[in-house]
């Protein structure tokens, strides 16, 4: 199962902020996190206020060290700064370098390849993986078989259908059918999504492979759509080890709330009362641990948005907000730029005019900063406006 980061989210909607588990480095050779990546699964989570559908507007870089090849993901209407964007992707090529043996870090790695949107840039990948016409028949085949099955009449007609079909069930089948019923959910038709959710239970339970291919797949990309907190648990009990754990609490994060815990507790009460020791011992020890990963997670997110939060306040109410970048540039990181982005956005949206310059100023003299520019021809611009804002400035980091 890959890693995951939690990172602060903007719902496109209702603009509350929440966060959500996000992959900005895809591994090509990972053949469950490269299929969910090329069929738009990957890094979408529900806004826990509005149910919106989001993703984060963040660079990702996708790597194949065996096909030498380097590109990211930067798309056209990414809302951050042009050079705030070159330095979270020269970051995201930073991570990845340190992260190989030396002998792997290539000259192709250093200098990815630029698209705009996951379509181009699945094109490429898919080109590079020698994509066939007969490939590319099996997928319509799997659509209309699909399709077929949404179709039948009755349950009756359903299992004489998985019967006929039973050898096709495989776990490419699977595999799609996943994606088509995250392609739905994302797109906001929650009548398909859970239809076709539906779909695949049934199908996994009566068919030779599903149930096996099904948990594959829900084991290492994880289960994007989670309908209910009944489910969440179920999935929690069922998990093999911590790392499970911990990625299905960052995927179900907004389902874990008040009455998430009461069913929890319920069921350690119904076994206690039973005489099931060890199953209320078990669960016990599951609360306490999604309650801790939870708070983790909260505690990171929050502490990381309230220390850039306080660093771009005081540059902004600093006489020399330059001088204040030089002695902090350590602490100058993605969670800067997003709260610094965050702010420009409502500074703009209340328009205050004058702060949003004031931002946008900040954003520049910390990129040439960070770039190494020299600030000899902008000395201008490290001083602080002629009049300050008319309103004392209010930095925001969002709420839950």
């Amino acid at each position: 199962m890959p890693v995951q980061q939690v990172t602060p989210v903007i719902c496109s909607n209702c603009r509350t902020q929440y966060t959500a588990p996000f992959n900005n480095l895809i591994n090509g050779q990972d053949p469950a996190i490269k299929a969910a990546f090329l069929q738009g699964r990957l890094n979408i989570s529900q806004c826990p206020q509005c149910g919106a559908i989001n993703r984060p507007d963040m660079p990702i870089l996708y790597y194949d060290l065996e096909k030498e090849l380097a590109l990211v993901l930067a798309p056209g209407g990414l809302s951050l700064d042009k050079t705030i964007q070159e330095k979270m992707i020269g970051d995201l090529t930073n991570n990845l370098v340190n992260s190989l043996p030396a002998d792997q870090i290539k000259f192709y790695l250093l200098n990815p390849k630029q698209f705009l949107s996951l379509e181009s840039m699945a094109k490429a990948i898919l080109e590079a993986d020698g994509i066939t016409e007969e490939m590319l028949e099996q997928q319509s085949a799997q659509a209309k078989l699909i399709q077929t099955f949404m179709q039948a009449p009755d349950e009756a007609t359903l299992k004489e259908l998985v019967k006929t079909h039973d050898a096709q069930l495989d776990y490419p089948f699977f595999e799609t059918l996943t994606a088509y019923m995250q392609a739905a959910h994302m797109g906001g038709d929650q009548e398909q999504a859970q239809a076709l959710y539906a779909l695949r239970t049934v199908l996994a339970r009566w068919s030779t492979q599903g149930k096996k291919a099904v948990a594959e797949i829900d084991q290492k990309i994880g289960l994007m759509v989670l309908e209910s907190q009944d489910e969440l648990l179920e999935k929690l009990q069922a998990a093999a080890n911590d790392s499970e754990i911990e990625a299905l609490v960052a995927a179900g994060h907004g389902l874990l709330d008040y009455s998430f815990f009461q069913k929890l507790t319920d069921k350690i009460d119904q076994a206690t009362k039973s005489g099931d020791t060890k199953t209320g011992t078990a669960l016990r020890e599951l609360r306490a641990k999604i309650l801790e990963i939870k708070a983790n997670h909260e505690e990171q997110s929050r502490a990381a948005l309230e220390k850039s939060a306080n660093l771009l306040k005081e540059i902004l109410q600093s006489n020399r907000p330059d001088q204040v970048i030089d002695e902090k540039l350590d602490q100058i990181d993605e969670a800067f730029f997003f709260i610094l982005s965050a702010n420009i956005e409502e500074a703009q949206r209340r328009g205050q005019k004058e702060l949003a310059q004031a931002l946008d100023m900040i954003g520049n003299l910390t990129m040439a900063k960070l770039q190494g520019v020299d600030l000899s021809a902008m000395e201008s611009a490290s001083e602080p406006p002629a009049e300050p804002p008319a309103e004392k400035p209010q930095i925001h980091i969002g709420r839950r």
